[in-house]
């Protein structure tokens, strides 16, 4: 990678990240892909609220409220309705794509993996976490848990906020050190539905609560234990989180439904290629 990146990694962080299993890098990610991204949750917003006023429970779909409000305004007049949590398939467009392959991303990306043959994984998602749903509180849990052939296959996950996070909005927490234990079987959570630890196994946890400014990124291996706080603002949080794997070792989901976002000796995926993939696959599906 090279020196000049303004992501590029130094030994030290590089260290802390191994060590801890988790790294919070300050103001990695570009002005240009948080507004890329924004576009892609308002596109979203903009088709959760037409399905709702063609249901018949909502008269204006208000498209002059801030991004941060609409979401809330929309529900509550629409009768509190169940909406895509971790919204994926919903949000596969060309803008979504070139938010995934981002270079201040890949960069992070190459220098965590130690290749520059980067490949997206399969799995991605956004988080629009009203204030007090219970049903939207990711519990503690494993991102491998969800793709159990990633236990030994380093899988760091990527997540940003698009606006500042803290404990009161719904900052993410972390164990430090956790990622060096085992994997755990998943246990669904009665309360929210999510797979996540046993509740013997969280009550061995220590939380560190991660405050963030947007435009900050915080990565974490596939094994780190995490979870999210409460959102008790009377704003959205919106988030992102991607996964990115290296090329020579795929996961399953990576086969699926990733595609190669970087490499110094293989084609690099179209963009059409990888939306293609998804043409099958119905709206919610995923």
């Amino acid at each position: 990678m090279p020196a000049t990146s303004p992501c590029a990694l130094s030994p030290e962080q590089l260290r802390a990240y191994h060590l801890q299993g988790f790294l919070l890098i300050p103001q990695a990610v570009r002005p240009a892909t948080l507004a890329l991204a924004q576009d892609v949750l308002e596109r979203w917003v903009d088709r959760t609220a037409a399905e709702w006023q063609a249901a018949g429970w909502l008269t204006e779909l208000r498209p002059e409220l801030p991004f941060d409000q609409r979401l809330i305004v929309l529900w509550h007049a629409a009768g509190k309705p169940r909406y895509s949590r971790s919204p994926r398939r919903e949000l596969v467009c060309p803008e979504l794509f070139d938010l995934l392959c981002a270079p201040e991303l890949l960069d992070v990306a190459e220098a965590l993996l130690g290749t520059p043959e980067v490949s997206l994984h399969g799995i991605f998602n956004a988080r629009p976490k009203l204030p007090d749903q219970r049903w939207t509180d990711t519990p503690w849990h494993q991102d491998a848990q969800y793709f159990r052939d990633a236990e030994r296959v380093h899988v760091p996950t990527f997540w940003f906020p698009l606006q500042d996070v803290t404990p009161h909005n719904s900052c993410l927490q972390v164990q430090p050190g956790g990622h060096l234990g085992a994997l755990h079987e998943g246990h669904d959570d009665p309360e929210t539905g999510f797979l996540g630890l046993a509740p013997e196994v969280r009550q061995q946890l220590q939380g560190l609560s991660i405050g963030m400014a947007r435009g900050d990124l915080l990565c974490f291996t596939q094994l780190t234990p995490h979870g999210a706080l409460p959102n008790q603002s009377d704003r959205i949080r919106w988030s992102f989180d991607f996964r990115y794997e290296d090329t020579d070792h795929p996961t399953q989901s990576g086969r699926d439904l990733g595609f190669v976002a970087r490499s110094r000796t293989r084609p690099l995926t179209h963009r059409d290629e990888w939306l293609a993939r998804w043409d099958h696959r119905p709206a919610k599906s995923y």
